[in-house]
C-alpha cells in the first residue's frame, strides 16, 4: 500500500506546486488585513451591506457579475476564495466572470451572519453545476466567508474558509480519485 501512496502523493505536490501561487497564504492573510482595516458599522448597517454579497452570489451569472461586481467590492478590495487571490475590483469582476462563464450555474444561500468589530462572518451553502464535473450533477459545499466593508458598504477584504478538496478538486477527472484516496488513508473507510 505504501509503494502506490508515494508516487500518487508526490504527482498531487507537484499539481499542486505547480499553480505558481504565493508560497504563504497566511502572511499574505495578515498583510490584507493589516492593509484594509474597514469601517466600523453598526450591526444592522453590516447586515445591510451584506445584503449585496448575497445578491452576487445568489445567482453568479455573467449578467449578475456585470450589473453587481462593481457595486459590491471596492476598488482597491482584496479577494480570495481559496482556489485564487484577486486585488482590484477589475482582477476581482474578471475572475467572478470567468467563474460564471464556466459553470452552468452557481449560487449560493446565506445561512447566518455575525458581526465583530469591522467583520462580518457569513456562513453559506454554495450549489455549484457543471458539465464537466461530478457528472453535472451540483457539487455542494459549505463555507464561511470574513467580509470588510469601507464607509460606502463596499467590500475591501473578502477572505472565504471552505475545503475546495471536498468541494470542487475531488470531482476533478485526474486528481479526484487522488484526493479521495488520501482522504481515505487519512479518515478510513
Amino acid at each position: 500500500m505504501k509503494k502506490n501512496f508515494c508516487p500518487l502523493l508526490m504527482a498531487a505536490l507537484a499539481v499542486a506546486g505547480c499553480s505558481g501561487g504565493p508560497t504563504d497564504f497566511a502572511a499574505e492573510y495578515r498583510e490584507a488585513l493589516a492593509a484594509r482595516p474597514g469601517s466600523s458599522l453598526s450591526p444592522q448597517s453590516a447586515r445591510a451591506a451584506v445584503g449585496g454579497f448575497a445578491e452576487l452570489y445568489g445567482d453568479l451569472s455573467v449578467s449578475n457579475v456585470t450589473a453587481n461586481a462593481r457595486k459590491v467590492y471596492a476598488p482597491d478590495a482584496w479577494f480570495n476564495d481559496t482556489i485564487a487571490t484577486e486585488v482590484g475590483i477589475d482582477a476581482i469582476e474578471k475572475y467572478l466572470l470567468k467563474t460564471a462563464e464556466g459553470a452552468e450555474a452557481v449560487s449560493a444561500e446565506i445561512n447566518d451572519v455575525a458581526v465583530s468589530g469591522s467583520d462580518c462572518y457569513v456562513r453559506w451553502r454554495m450549489e455549484i453545476r457543471t458539465k464537466n464535473l461530478a457528472g453535472g450533477q451540483p457539487i455542494i459545499t459549505e463555507g464561511v466567508s470574513q467580509l470588510r466593508f469601507d464607509g460606502e458598504g463596499r467590500i475591501v477584504l473578502h477572505q472565504d474558509f471552505w475545503n475546495p478538496a471536498t468541494g470542487i478538486y475531488q470531482h476533478l477527472p485526474v486528481l479526484g480519485p487522488a484526493i479521495r484516496f488520501v482522504n481515505g488513508l487519512i479518515v478510513g473507510p
